[in-house]
């Protein structure tokens, strides 16, 4: 540490660039700040926590040299007297922490950065020793002083110069230093609070329990929507510049009062529950829960329409619901999701004013969205428990979407609950033959398997029946409608998790609708098909080259027989070399994706025997890939 080193003399905090009005300018000057706002709003607010320690251990000397040196001007001919006066709101909260009037803070101010930088290092400095130890240490800062005058230097050149790294600020903290930088005080101030300040209160939102800033994310969003282009996370404050730079004051003002419009929007996306409209605030919430920030650029266009009336309330959440089932569907299709940035970036422009919804949907439907038989085929084995929160987001609107009565997800003790247990108790073993339970298994965190309850610790890993009868807790007195057909069976079974999966399904295609012109299958690589023996247990997909990728994951055979041994045998030595699958007791499982010359060369590796791959190759209902041409 700086302070406690005879040997450490000084410490280099950078450079402190700032600007003036020349060197004929009398009485009181000030000086904007270029470069290094942030080291000495940093060092004045340590500095503010020190003067308040120091009066607490009676050093007043100590302590009325750093206020009245460093932290105000006794002698200035103003009601504020501070010597650091930062923009807008946060002169108001710098100034009450300076004068140690913590309780007129309001809620919003008590989560600034300058309250909650002066908290820890008030809190931190918990003994005279160590304030004075602080003190020391602030003594050997050194830093290089550069001035600039105004009318003669270009700040802007030089700050964007000296920040080059990007690594001192953010791209929302350029580009505000950008529009803030050639206007008088008195403008500086009026736009900070009118605009900015606006846009970044908008841009706020809590993740877990932190409050995050995604100003630089917003801009960026709202420049991809205007230009039908990208920029890249470091470059957002170029791209703001080149398109802006150049504007009159009032020209720039004119497009901030836009973006500050968008701001909003992009509030109530971030925070759906600041949206007033109830039935649009759920669905933004839902859209939300889906987790693709790419759609944002295009959501904010098409909200603005609604806000403008070139739309109306049902067309608006028409479209909210068909982006839920375009982006659920290809989450459950596991369709790769960086397509999904050039299909939103340029999405609004394909939309016909004319036919506003009719056109969306149309070219959706040619942007690789699901059909229902290619949505069934793998939905039926996904894996939808890796993800709770889409799962329950899928049931809250099976439930409130069939149901009088809604039901308030939100609350704590509303929690998924296997039918067939994650970990079955020994009754539930004894009920299935070693097939049947190794199946039961494998699906048991399928959507088939799972239900919602209010009473998932009292149901635990107990038998179907003590489930379904069980006072007060049990499926019978569940007030949850996918619950009610659960509660009239009397056995579950591999049979029963199909039945359920077919209850299921039908909900899922009259919510999540897919477009009827997509009903036809367009690519056959889109479908997965499945091949099974007695020892092998394979998916995979076609390719229109008519070569055939099997799936990693897939088991192979181990025993050969007839032609396949010799061949077989060959691919086996290859793909462990390659590490491309690994060998078990019983047979060979993929580690990675592998594609086969056709679907006949990897059937008859899956089998380990002769085979015709467009026979042997099914879907999940049956249907061989024979039937299906390219």
């Amino acid at each position: 540490m700086v302070a406690e080193s005879d040997t450490i003399i000084s410490h280099f905090i950078g450079s402190i660039v700032y600007l003036h009005e020349g060197i004929y300018n009398i009485g009181s000057r000030e000086f904007s700040i270029i470069d290094g706002q942030q080291r000495l709003t940093t060092i004045t607010i340590l500095l503010i926590a020190l003067c308040h320690r120091l009066g607490e251990f009676n050093e007043s000397e100590e302590r009325d040299m750093i206020y009245k040196r460093y932290l105000i001007d006794e002698y200035i001919k103003d009601s504020n007297k501070m010597k650091l006066i930062p923009a807008g709101i946060n002169l108001r909260i710098l100034k009450l922490i300076l004068e140690n009037k913590i309780d007129e803070l309001k809620d919003g101010e008590k989560e600034s950065n300058l309250f909650i930088n002066y908290k820890f290092f008030f809190e931190s400095l918990d003994s005279k020793e160590k304030t004075l130890t602080i003190i020391k240490g602030l003594e050997k800062l050194i830093y290089v002083e550069i001035s600039l005058e105004k009318g003669k230097d270009d700040p802007q050149r030089i700050f964007e110069s000296l920040n080059s790294t990007g690594l001192d600020l953010s791209q929302s903290d350029l580009i505000r230093n950008f529009i803030l930088m050639d206007l008088d005080r008195e403008t500086q101030d009026r736009v900070y609070e009118e605009y900015w300040v606006v846009m970044e209160e908008n841009c706020k939102t809590r993740e877990k329990s932190k409050i995050v800033q995604l100003l630089s994310d917003f801009i960026r969003d709202y420049l991809t929507f205007k230009l039908q282009t990208i920029p890249t996370k470091g470059r957002v404050f170029e791209e703001f510049k080149i398109n802006y730079e150049g504007l009159s004051k009032e020209e720039l003002e004119k497009e901030l009062s836009e973006i500050k419009e968008y701001s909003y929007l992009y509030r109530n996306i971030l925070n759906p529950e600041k949206e007033s409209n109830k039935t649009i605030s759920k669905h933004l919430k839902y859209l939300k829960i889906l987790d693709s920030k790419v759609i944002n650029p295009f959501l904010i266009a098409v909200y603005m329409d609604y806000k403008k009336m070139i739309i109306d309330e049902k067309c608006f959440l028409d479209i909210l619901k068909l982006i839920q089932s375009y982006l659920w569907r290809r989450y459950i299709c596991e369709y790769k999701t960086n397509d999904l940035n050039k299909i939103f970036t340029t999405l609004y422009k394909k939309i016909e004013k004319d036919n506003y919804y009719g056109s969306l949907e149309s070219y959706l439907a040619t942007q690789k969205f699901p059909t229902n038989k290619i949505l069934k085929e793998n939905l039926k084995i996904k894996q939808v428990y890796k993800d709770t929160r889409k799962l329950k987001y899928v049931f809250e609107r099976i439930e409130n979407e069939n149901h009088n009565e809604k039901i308030d997800f939100d609350e704590k003790n509303i929690t998924l609950e296997h039918i067939f247990p994650q970990t079955p108790s020994k009754k539930w073993k004894e009920k299935f033959s070693e097939i049947e339970f190794e199946k039961m298994e494998s699906l048991k965190n399928t959507i088939a398997n799972i239900t919602v309850t209010g009473s998932n610790s009292n149901l635990g890993n107990k038998s179907f029946n003590e489930k379904r009868d069980m006072e007060y807790y049990g499926y019978r007195d569940s007030k949850f409608l996918l619950n009610k057909w659960i509660a009239s069976q009397n056995e579950w079974n591999t049979a029963k998790l199909d039945e359920r999966f077919d209850i299921i399904f039908d909900y899922i295609i009259k919510i999540w609708k897919a477009p009827v012109i997509n009903e036809t299958v367009k690519n056959i690589e889109e479908m997965i098909f499945y091949c099974k023996g007695p020892r092998s247990n394979a998916t995979g997909t076609k390719l229109n080259n008519n070569k055939f990728k099997v799936f990693k994951g897939s088991k192979a055979s181990k025993e050969f027989f007839n032609e396949a041994k010799k061949s077989n045998q060959k691919i086996v030595d290859k793909l462990i070399d390659e590490e491309i699958i690994v060998e078990y007791e019983e047979y060979y499982q993929f580690v990675e994706d592998y594609i086969f010359s056709s679907p006949s060369s990897a059937s008859k590796f899956i089998l380990g025997r002769s085979s015709n791959g467009l026979v042997d190759w099914k879907t999940y209902e049956g249907e061989i890939l024979g039937n299906y041409k390219n």
